[in-house]
């Protein structure tokens, strides 16, 4: 059973409740209130109605909050810390929300990922370097020019409806060449040229694209 301090108690404690009178409108709080002195049911019932009827008005005050808390470095690290847990624990549940936004706004979608690319230029060289290391993996010997003609061609018709289109197309590979269960050659009947949007959502996964 919760203790029942007074309003003055509570506050030497630095509790947000305390015991009072009880309220005539929620008797069955047993006097459970707010240590500014209101009923605890009474003062959410009353921010409800304010969210309500003036949404504007608490939009620019959780801005104005939000803001004073990023001023406070411990905030900052605390909520940096509470942010890695919960996409830690929640991995599927955060790709599958990014994905929907990306496919929701694609032209932000692709202004974030420029401007990501343009802060941390070394993770783009990264990112290049181990894919062009996977395409020299999984490209086989026996190859004819003719295969690498046809590959050539897949580029170029990336870069083609690129231009024609105004967004961006990719070339695709069909089984992913670092797939988690299996890997895909750099071959030309495992390319597909795509939006790039569809092959950013597909990933590493099997589901297949645009042709």
């Amino acid at each position: 059973m919760n203790e029942r301090l007074t309003r003055q108690n509570a506050i030497a404690k630095g509790l947000p409740t305390c015991y009072g009178s009880p309220c005539k409108k929620h008797p069955e709080l047993e006097g459970l209130r707010r240590v500014s002195g209101a009923c605890m049911q009474c003062a959410k019932e009353t921010l409800v109605k304010c969210r309500k009827n003036n949404p504007e008005k608490l939009r620019e005050w959780t801005k104005t909050q939000y803001v004073k808390q990023r001023q406070n470095p411990e905030f900052v690290v605390k909520k940096r810390e509470l942010d890695r847990q919960y996409q830690k624990q929640n991995r599927e549940k955060m790709s599958l929300r990014v994905k929907e936004w990306m496919t929701a706004h694609p032209e932000k979608a692709k202004e974030y990922a420029a401007a990501h690319r343009q802060r941390h230029p070394g993770a783009k060289n990264a990112g290049t370097a181990k894919r062009r290391a996977a395409k020299l993996l999984r490209t086989p010997k026996w190859l004819s020019s003719d295969d690498l003609w046809v590959i050539q061609e897949a580029y170029k018709l990336a870069a083609l409806r690129t231009k024609m289109f105004g967004f961006v197309w990719h070339v695709d590979h069909i089984i992913p060449l670092q797939g988690a269960l299996v890997s895909g050659l750099h071959v030309p009947e495992n390319l597909q040229v795509i939006p790039w949007i569809d092959n950013i959502r597909k990933g590493n996964s099997l589901v297949e694209g645009v042709a």
